[in-house]
């Protein structure tokens, strides 16, 4: 995998809340749009990003974010980039923060369109990334 991380330059790291409060099913219809959005992203970009296995919080803690996102910098990963829905600043990371969308409630054919428009969102935010 080294050899390709010349092409494959940045990491994108989903981040979510798995709290068990009041907000537990919000956080959970929040996992479920980031993993769809992942996804797509994956397919988009194929070949020039890599998506990580998700990394859960609880209380909003970023102790774990930060040490991650040293691993992929030492490993050769040129841009790191948080997907979430989490509102915390995220120190000297490139952040794109997802809406928070009732996807359960939703007619098949608005939840396609909402999670498009998320997916497009998230598009041109990398690319503004990548443009830097």
């Amino acid at each position: 995998m080294k050899d390709e991380i010349e092409f494959i330059d940045t990491a994108v790291i989903p981040f979510s809340s798995m709290d068990m409060d009041s907000r537990a099913p919000v956080h959970a219809g929040n996992l479920e749009l980031l993993q769809i959005v992942s996804v797509q992203l994956e397919k988009q970009f194929k070949g020039r990003l890599l998506i990580t296995p998700p990394l859960m919080t609880v209380g909003e803690d970023t102790v774990l974010l930060e040490s991650y996102k040293e691993q992929l910098l030492a490993y050769g990963f040129k841009k790191i980039v948080v997907l979430t829905h989490i509102q915390k600043d995220l120190r000297d990371m490139d952040r794109i923060r997802l809406n928070e969308i009732p996807l359960e409630n939703m007619s098949d054919d608005m939840k396609m369109e909402m999670v498009s428009d998320e997916v497009k969102s998230a598009m041109k935010s990398i690319i503004s990334i990548w443009n830097r």
